[in-house]
């Protein structure tokens, strides 16, 4: 690892965790990162725990470490691990939630026929040499825009939950095989059981999902950049913060499109959805609220005289 840099890693387990122990695995987790320094989101509940997190090498390591064998004995639990200059997280925070990834529907479990794991290896070469094979990307609109792999349908969604019905609706062949990817696996846990109930039975999915992917494959057939949840905004194919996106101050999501601010003059930096939006031409959701107040204010004069 450079020198002045951080650990990151991305990882979830589906184990069901009995709904009175939920608090006490929050606590531990917490008790871990106040003595360690470890910083980031876990998404906790009774059907497992879904994370990304930043530290020094030695701290992620202890966490990998504390995950197997006291927190969760025994459990085999995959990394997706990469670098960074800058620590790409404010704070350490457990959030305790219905679904530790959301698709709304809580009759939809993990376990509930499993698609087959392809690792990196053999995606490569399925999605390379398979003609029957149909690529799927479970992602959201904003994160596809900057990248995805070769040949992969977009479905267009604006969030998860949404998925199930562009399936209905897009109604792709059942006797193909189905691939399935997203960042780091967790979404396809919960498409995949999904697209099963549709119909569907050779159903695939990409293990450790593209950032997996990228760790072994850097110049393979996934072109663009990554989304990533974190301050990093994105990842390139070598795994490190891009030099090409900012968060957009206004939605969040991952811009290009370099701006003057209208209300203050800075340069700053907005997505393509929000640069064609006056009151958004901004560099701070706090300067896109005053030109909208002297939007406001002018309206208001003109229809007064």
């Amino acid at each position: 690892m450079r020198a002045e840099s951080f650990a990151v890693t991305a990882f979830y387990k589906f184990i069901k965790i009995p709904t009175e122990q939920v608090p006490q695995v929050k606590k531990r987790l917490e008790d871990f990162a106040d003595k360690t320094g470890l910083r980031g989101l876990v998404v906790l509940g009774t059907e497992g725990i879904n994370s990304t997190c930043a530290a020094t090498l030695e701290t992620i390591e202890a966490l990998k470490k504390f995950l197997v064998e006291e927190l969760f004995p025994g459990e085999e639990i995959i990394h997706k691990d990469s670098e960074t200059s800058k620590m790409p997280f404010a704070r350490f925070k457990v959030d305790v939630r219905p679904e530790i990834v959301t698709i709304k529907n809580l009759e939809i479990s993990s376990e509930e026929g499993e698609g087959t794991y392809l690792t990196p290896t053999q995606w490569n070469e399925m999605i390379k040499n398979d003609p029957n094979v149909i690529l799927v990307d479970t992602r959201n609109d904003y994160e596809n825009e900057i990248g995805m792999f070769e040949n992969a349908i977009d479905p267009k969604i604006a969030k998860f939950s949404d998925f199930k019905d562009f399936m209905e609706r897009e109604a792709l062949p059942k006797d193909k095989k189905l691939f399935l990817y997203c960042t780091g696996g967790i979404r396809c846990e919960k498409a995949v059981p999904e697209v099963m109930r549709l119909g569907y039975k050779n159903v695939y999915q990409l293990e450790g999902g593209i950032l997996k992917y990228l760790e072994e494959y850097p110049e393979g057939r996934f072109k663009g950049e990554c989304f990533v949840f974190d301050r990093r905004v994105a990842v390139d194919s070598n795994l490190q913060p891009t030099n090409t996106y900012s968060s957009c101050p206004h939605c969040g999501n991952p811009g290009k499109e370099r701006i003057a601010c209208s209300n203050c003059g800075c340069d700053t930096v907005v997505c393509h959805r929000c640069v064609s939006r006056a009151d958004r031409n901004a560099c701070s959701k706090n300067c896109a609220h005053h030109i909208r107040r002297k939007a406001a204010t002018s309206v208001s004069q003109s229809s007064a005289g």
